[in-house]
């Protein structure tokens, strides 16, 4: 072929979509790579914020319309910024948000906020700018879109002087290939629930779906304010609710600071039995709450519950009939006994392959349950934010898991020896990480690997480079004949002095991979 096809350069590009630089490149190479560069570039031209991602502000007043020029002009005049020079007569080449697949509020109102204080030095203005400038961006962005795909929309904007007469009933938002929806409520008004209803008659056809709430607390309000502000909640959440039930195929569901009519909540989630395969309950209470509804939805694979509270023991009563077979389950800073998570590990254990706990302090039962009715695991994760008793430990060699991650902040002083004789040969995988800045970790490490067994496959130590500790490597390596093929240390960008590195050389000659210590786990 003399000529590449134009399918053959398009793929060619899709390609290198994650490769901006390389973009921008193939823009200057003649109009039909341009035109293709453009809709992957903008996909999603707010990855993060920095100085050169700001830049695309003005881009984004360059497609707006008269009407958005002279509101931005205004406000821009009230606010004494006289001095940005864009031109009301040039025409941009291309329709740049309409190429839009992921907005996010949040990073796109930093972005804005960013390129606009450089302009201004006023402490009063900055905040003037948040509230009545970048009200503009977020209405002109979403009138444009055609493509969005993923969305993330804080309300609190939506009050804001400037565009407190939002009507979503009228206004043209095209959602048709949304497949993420992420709403941060701030439960002030009609706005939030005028775009549930808009919502439960357009666009339902979302995979995920993201709710975030407002942290509620009694003591900062007076008593009829609150009465309101509960009200507020009720009908929103009621609306909410609906929109639930509506949603179609609903796979993956996140639920932050949910207070209230979370029972609710939960039988609407039936309603996606036979999708839902993903929920995340973060800052719940679970007080009073009829778990038994989980029962219902078979498909579900993924549970997660993080800083939640309010479950007891007898609440659990019943979810041993659970349907589904959960392949993760993850508790995190959750404010309850730690029997009720033993417990859930009971009902819920036979199908497990992962498995991560936050927790202060483990207990024997836990263990034992861990290792009785999980066996299936792959992946264990245990971070122990107070203390582990020596007897648990112990506990450990009857874990039937191949991956192990464990994170400790106090008590480690017989934690690595005892560790080490007590973890099962079938762990081939082991993730330490110790949380002090007060203890030799080359001393503990050094302990370990000399009293554990050697199987490991993959080592990850929060241990920096020196010398002393890889000889101790060096010495594991050759007495578990090879079989080690991932080490994880931190600090790698350390100069070494040639002793470290030669030694370094050796290990890597073993087999060896040298990678940065990754906290997560194996």
């Amino acid at each position: 072929m003399i000529y590449l096809t134009d399918d053959s350069i398009y793929s060619i590009l899709q390609y290198l979509q994650d490769d901006r630089s390389t973009l921008f490149k193939c823009l200057l190479v003649n109009r039909f790579w341009c035109k293709s560069t453009i809709p992957l570039l903008y996909a999603n031209p707010f990855v993060k914020v920095t100085e050169k991602s700001c830049l695309i502000t003005l881009t984004l007043i360059l497609c707006f319309n008269k009407a958005e020029i002279l509101q931005l002009k205004k406000q821009l005049g009230l606010k004494q910024i006289n001095y940005i020079n864009f031109n009301k007569e040039y025409k941009p080449l291309f329709e740049y948000p309409k190429y839009l697949e992921n907005y996010n509020s949040n990073i796109i109102n930093s972005i804005i906020y960013r390129w606009f204080v450089k302009y201004c030095s006023d402490l009063i203005i900055f905040q003037k700018i948040h509230d009545d400038i970048i009200p503009i961006f977020l209405r002109s962005v979403l009138r444009q879109s055609r493509n969005i795909k993923q969305l993330y929309i804080s309300f609190n904007l939506f009050y804001k002087e400037n565009i407190k007469n939002y009507n979503f009933q009228n206004f043209p938002l095209n959602l048709t290939r949304l497949n993420s929806l992420s709403l941060e409520f701030h439960l002030k008004g009609e706005i939030e629930q005028e775009f549930l209803r808009n919502m439960s008659n357009n666009y339902l056809n979302s995979s995920k779906l993201t709710i975030r709430l407002p942290k509620i607390h009694r003591s900062l309000f007076q008593h009829d304010t609150f009465d309101d502000l509960i009200n507020t909640t009720t009908n929103t959440l009621e609306k909410l609710c609906t929109i639930i039930q509506m949603h179609n195929k609903l796979k993956i569901f996140e639920l932050w600071n949910c207070n209230f009519l979370l029972n609710n909540i939960l039988l609407s989630l039936e309603f996606q039995k036979n999708s839902l395969v993903h929920i995340e309950f973060i800052d719940a209470d679970f007080s009073n709450i009829e778990l038994k509804s989980f029962n219902n939805l078979y498909n579900l694979k993924y549970l997660k519950f993080e800083q939640c509270r309010g479950i007891l023991l007898n609440q659990l009563e019943g979810l041993d009939l659970a349907l589904f077979n959960l392949k993760e389950l993850i508790f995190k800073q959750n404010k309850w006994d730690i029997e009720v998570i033993t417990l859930m590990i009971k009902y819920f254990g036979a199908s497990l392959q992962r498995l991560l706990l936050v927790i202060e302090t483990p207990t024997s039962s836990l263990i034992e349950n861990i290792s009785i009715y999980c066996p299936n695991l792959n992946f264990l994760k245990i971070t122990i934010s107070l203390n582990i008793e020596l007897s648990v430990i112990q506990l450990f060699k009857n874990l039937r898991t191949r991956m192990l991650s464990i994170s400790i902040f106090y008590n480690i002083d017989k934690l690595f020896i005892n560790l080490a004789n007590n973890i099962p040969i079938n762990i081939s995988e082991i993730s330490i990480y110790v949380y002090s800045h007060n203890f030799n970790n080359f001393l503990k490490f050094k302990e370990f690997l000399e009293n554990c067994h050697n199987n490991f496959e993959i080592l990850n130590l929060n241990q920096i480079i020196e010398i002393e500790f890889l000889k101790i490597v060096l010495n594991y390596i050759e007495r578990s004949n090879n079989n080690l093929k991932v080490l994880g240390m931190v600090k790698l960008n350390k100069e070494l002095n040639d002793e470290e590195l030669k030694l370094l050389n050796r290990i890597k000659a073993k087999g060896v991979e040298i990678v940065e210590f990754s906290e997560s786990g194996c």
